[in-house]
């Protein structure tokens, strides 16, 4: 499996370690080129370049999705205590570790379950709003402002939206209360750990309000709602649909798109859902499929246009688990993908840093 690489200024006058490839799996340079000047690292460094996984047991400590794992776990603890000098920088890290290999956090905010279903949903959300804050011309500032208020939107209510996780029946009324609340909660607390920051504060606030006045807490309409509110809103819906409940697993991305274009038609943003559409596609990284072959794979790599470009096949046509896992290319009409595939619970896990290519 191919995965993004950063190359580093010290390798100026020395050896590639490894060979560099295309994010189409062309080779663009082999390992034992000697790069000989400035000029020529930053015409190699200035493309999208890749190279194969270390395979399992070879790679680095501090890599990415090692990385992303730690600053989750943080992340966990300072929801506990906000102050806000520290939810920016964790804001800040998350999308530094999203520009080093986006597939890969994406795909670690879909498949992995963490300890606070509330945390693994907000990770989801940042990573998605993220895409579209790019899409759309954010600042590096703006974009830290959104993937802030993804991180915290619902910090009044993370105890409740736990249990709403679990829930089986219907939500008793003074929990419904308490949570068409939490918008204004949140920016409440935020403000009380140190948030001054307008973008942040209002994108949480206003997190739930629908472009037609339907929304909540303060039933605000069209250019009333910011767009960093609006990226929220559907940002949010997508991933509720995509990350499913103990009551129903989670739906293929095909059908939160029906839904955002059919009964939230009018509600939420419709330009925003459709360029979430242009940029994540019907098989965003982290989707389970089935190709021609029958296998069960899940989407490792796309292209720029949200075309699903590799997919790792986890189990084999009987279903059973493939070891080790292997890579398809999905543009091979034996290996293309013919439909989304919902986990079973006698499915193995899976290894979602092999499947990116860290083994």
């Amino acid at each position: 499996m191919l995965r993004p690489v950063d190359l580093d200024p010290a390798l100026i006058g020395h050896p590639l370690p490894w060979d560099v490839y295309s994010e189409a799996g062309v080779l663009i340079a082999g390992a034992g080129l000697v790069l000989a000047d400035a000029a020529q690292f930053h015409r190699l460094a200035s493309r999208s370049l890749f190279r194969e996984s270390a395979g399992r047991g070879g790679e680095e400590p501090d890599s990415p999705p090692r990385r992303l794992v730690t600053v989750a776990r943080q992340a966990a603890d300072v929801l506990k205590a906000p102050d806000a000098s520290v939810l920016r920088l964790l804001a800040r890290e998350f999308l530094d570790l999203r520009r080093g290999d986006a597939d890969a956090c994406l795909g670690y905010a879909t498949l992995v379950s963490l300890a606070r279903p509330a945390l693994g949903h907000a990770l989801r959300v940042l990573f998605v709003a993220a895409v579209l804050a790019e899409s759309l011309d954010f600042d590096a500032s703006e974009q830290e402002s959104l993937a802030a208020a993804a991180l915290t939107m619902n910090l009044s209510s993370l105890d409740l939206h736990d249990r709403l996780h679990g829930l089986a029946g219907d939500l008793p009324e003074a929990q419904r209360g308490a949570l068409r609340g939490h918008p204004l909660a949140g920016a409440a607390s935020l403000e009380r750990a140190g948030v001054k920051d307008t973008l942040w504060l209002d994108a949480v606030r206003q997190h739930h309000e629908n472009l037609d006045g339907s929304g909540y807490p303060a039933g605000l309409a069209g250019d009333a709602i910011t767009l960093a509110a609006r990226i929220l809103r559907v940002a949010d819906y997508y991933c509720a649909k995509i990350g499913g409940r103990h009551y129903r697993p989670p739906k293929a991305p095909g059908f939160a798109y029906q839904e955002l274009f059919g009964r939230e038609k009018g509600r939420l943003d419709s330009q925003i859902a459709t360029l979430l559409l242009r940029r994540m596609g019907l098989y965003p990284p982290g989707t389970l499929v089935r190709l021609a072959n029958r296998e069960i794979a899940c989407v490792a790599r796309r292209a720029p246009g949200g075309t699903p470009r590799r997919a790792v096949s986890v189990l084999d046509a009987r279903e059973r688990a493939l070891e080790p896992p292997q890579e398809r290319d999905v543009g091979n009409r034996n290996y293309a993908i013919i439909g989304s595939a919902q986990r079973e619970p006698g499915w193995p896990a899976i290894d979602w840093m092999a499947v990116w290519g860290y083994g």
